[in-house]
């Protein structure tokens, strides 16, 4: 679905009820406006694409799914923004647009974020929660805070170098990702990755890891957080967001945390159907789902 928002148009995969589409809403038993909201958000350098597997599966049982581009990735216009604060004051506006325009319903709120997609959920979640109701649940994969990004990523990045999409791929994968494992004959989620990282255009993925070594605005977000279900979903061999810095935002947001076997960061390409397990089994518990 394409939309206008600030002027620019903007890209949003959509299931549901969303933009007109009726998928799945029987079969699920939601009522009217009552299914549950999924909003997904891509991380840094990536595009909605990287939801495909989830988004449809949601989609196709009675969930509105909302996965947007954000401005200047994927098929977005506009500049990238340039802090997490900056990107969840637009995936507002964004979300409000949608509701008013475009059909979305006002059922129970998910917000769900990969890597930087995370920080980016987790700050409009708070931002939520100061001005009304916190959504009824947070999902964070591949998630820490502080997001830390090293120099050598950052000024290769800066470069607009080849090398900073090689190194997130060696970083972000598990060991046998790495060696090509994958379930699906023929298929190299590594290189997939890498592809999709050098698709973006110059200067997104410095501006994106950026925000992430920036954004400070965890501590604040959390205190919104009451009544919000929060669930960490954390590859048990990532390297980029590793354990401790999970525990952390574990720790700060009340977060019950599930360890995804066999997955680095990149976990819903790695291990779909583990990622795709998780989040099915959290959807009645924390959105009033019928059984």
């Amino acid at each position: 679905m394409r939309l206008e928002l600030r002027g620019h148009p903007v890209f949003v995969g959509s299931g549901g009820r969303v933009g007109g589409a009726e998928l799945g809403q029987s079969a699920a038993g939601w009522q009217g406006g009552d299914a549950p909201r999924l909003v997904l958000w891509h991380g840094a350098g990536m595009d909605r694409t990287v939801w495909v597997l989830l988004a449809r599966y949601f989609a196709r049982h009675g969930v509105d799914v909302v996965v947007p581009d954000l401005p200047g990735h994927g098929a977005s216009s506009g500049e990238p923004l340039g802090s997490i604060e900056a990107m969840a004051e637009w995936g507002d506006e964004l979300i409000r647009t949608l509701g008013e325009h475009h059909g979305l319903g006002d059922g129970p709120l998910i917000l769900a974020g990969h890597s930087m997609g995370s920080l980016l959920a987790l700050e409009l979640a708070g931002r939520l929660g100061e001005r009304e109701t916190p959504p009824s649940a947070l999902w964070l994969l591949g998630s820490a805070y502080p997001m830390s990004v090293a120099a050598p990523l950052l000024q290769a990045a800066a470069a607009d170098s080849p090398v900073a999409a090689d190194i997130i791929v060696t970083f972000g994968h598990a060991y046998a990702s790495r060696l090509g494992h994958n379930d699906v004959a023929g298929i190299s989620v590594h290189n997939l990755a890498r592809a999709l990282l050098r698709r973006a255009a110059p200067g997104v993925l410095h501006n994106d890891l950026q925000a992430c070594h920036d954004y400070a605005g965890g501590e604040r977000a959390a205190v919104q957080l009451q009544g919000c279900a929060v669930h960490l979903l954390v590859g048990d061999e990532d390297r980029m967001t590793p354990s401790r810095g999970a525990a952390a935002l574990a720790s700060l947001t009340g977060a019950t945390t599930h360890r995804i076997s066999g997955s680095g960061h990149m976990m819903m390409n790695e291990q779909p159907e583990r990622v795709l397990a998780t989040m099915r089994a959290l959807l009645p518990a924390t959105s009033g789902a019928p059984t």
